[in-house]
């Protein structure tokens, strides 16, 4: 197959399949979850608050510019909120399931 013929991934089945990795981390680990249960608390505050809690972060010290910039684009965009509703939605519908099956049983 020519290089021109390879077939490229879909942007929107990337980002689902990146979603789902962090969703199925978070449910795994619980200090996962909270960090987005936190996260995204914040992200529901007024711009000024969030500017101001990413300089708190940036000062302490205690984050690689890397990570500074991933918790910034979380809580300035608001995507950790989408992502903590994500967690929940299936974290629900495993609940669901596991009371089907011991009701099935």
């Amino acid at each position: 197959m020519e290089p021109s013929a390879v077939p490229t991934a879909n942007p929107g089945i990337v980002k689902n399949e990146r979603l789902a990795s962090i969703v199925e981390r978070c449910l795994d680990s619980p200090a996962a979850y909270r960090l987005f249960d936190m996260l995204a608390a914040i992200a529901q505050l007024d711009l000024e608050s969030r500017v101001e809690y990413v300089r708190m972060v940036r000062s302490s010290g205690a984050y690689t510019d890397e990570e500074i910039h991933a918790i910034e684009r979380l809580i300035v965009s608001g995507a950790a909120l989408y992502f903590k509703e994500a967690i929940d939605q299936v974290r629900e519908e495993h609940v669901q399931r596991e009371i089907r099956q011991m009701l099935a049983a």
